[in-house]
């Protein structure tokens, strides 16, 4: 038996307050969100407090299920994805979880203040801003095209490191780690910190 707190993004979604707004009503730390997306344990004070906030019983938030609990994509990546190709960019994995064939591309390199992900028609673009005085030289470098993800398979590219803004998200088949696909061609581009909370149910 586990705890499986799907009850609470389901509250959210009814009441139209996102994860981030869920931690600035609370006060909960990021580490704290992670353990409730991953059905791991909270401590009692923190769901108190969560259904005092949201006004809500605690039946809404969660229920105890039977059989073992449900592995996160994030905790099946670090499980059970496996390393199948590396370039001069990406470590390439590849993961099947709950059906879906997903390829997961993670950038070596580690994203920076000065750095900006551009998603752009077929490609996506790493910009490095160099400072000169009181101007920024940008170097621009093609990452990868789209293309890489075969049919039945799903697309994800990570961004280590926190870039200044990763820019053409939830637009032209390129989706956020809180967007919604539209096509079976989308591309998910985050950050590895974003994909810890990334739960495409939700």
């Amino acid at each position: 038996m586990y705890i499986s707190y799907a009850n609470l993004w389901k509250t959210l979604i009814d009441k139209k307050i996102s994860k981030t707004e869920l931690m600035e009503l609370t006060g909960m730390s990021s580490r704290t969100l992670a353990k409730l997306s991953h059905n791991q344990n909270v401590n009692t004070d923190t769901l108190l407090h969560i259904c005092e906030v949201l006004g809500c019983g605690i039946d809404q938030i969660l229920e105890v299920r039977e059989g073992e609990a449900i592995l996160s994509l994030y905790d099946a990546f670090h499980e059970h994805a496996v390393l199948t190709e590396t370039d001069e960019f990406f470590h390439t994995y590849r993961l099947e979880h709950h059906g879906v064939s997903y390829v997961i591309k993670r950038t070596h390199q580690h994203a920076n203040k000065h750095t900006v992900i551009h998603c752009e028609k077929d490609s996506i673009l790493w910009e490095q801003l160099y400072p000169v005085g009181h101007l920024r030289i940008p170097e621009r470098t093609v990452m990868t095209k789209r293309n890489f993800v075969a049919p039945g398979e799903q697309g994800i590219v990570l961004i280590d490191g926190s870039p200044m803004c990763i820019t053409g998200l939830d637009e032209n088949g390129f989706v956020s780690a809180k967007g919604k696909k539209t096509g079976k061609n989308d591309l998910y581009v985050m950050t590895f910190a974003a994909f810890k909370l990334f739960d495409r149910s939700v």
